[in-house]
């Protein structure tokens, strides 16, 4: 692994950890382009500029105020930081007009981020959000 890749796994760890994880959201000039670009299933349309992605963190961080992500596998290429990763947490607040129901959720989820100069460019990510649906009660569970 080159030290440039190193370099980026380092910028998408620190995202997680400090951004996501410590609610640092001061650290988005540090950490995001200005044309940042989110590819996300769960959003209707590719989000442009950091900021749509810090109001959407926000949010969840208020429905599930203790909510975490653990990366698993990390792996870097070029210019792309790839995680599978684990998100806990419990849902104590508005959740997408979802009122809180104090559930426990545990959701997996892979993200891969495109690093330029120090900085996450672009991002395309899934997240289990029918298993957190399922979690909190809004969805039944699949039967067999």
């Amino acid at each position: 692994m080159t030290t440039r890749e190193q370099d980026n796994k380092a910028v998408v760890q620190r995202f997680i950890s400090e951004f996501v994880n410590d609610k640092h959201y001061d650290l988005v000039d540090d950490i995001f382009t200005e044309e940042y670009t989110r590819h996300d299933p769960a959003s209707p349309e590719s989000e442009s500029g950091p900021g749509p992605w810090v109001e959407s963190v926000k949010g969840l961080h208020q429905a599930f105020p203790d909510a975490e992500v653990r990366i698993g596998e990390l792996i870097a290429e070029g210019d792309l930081v790839a995680f599978e990763g684990t998100m806990t947490g419990t849902h104590r607040g508005d959740f997408r007009g979802i009122e809180p129901t104090d559930s426990s959720v545990e959701i997996q989820g892979n993200a891969m981020h495109r690093v330029r100069d120090g900085q996450i460019a672009e991002t395309w990510a899934t997240w289990d959000f029918l298993g957190l649906l399922t979690q909190v009660g809004v969805v039944d569970p699949p039967t067999e």
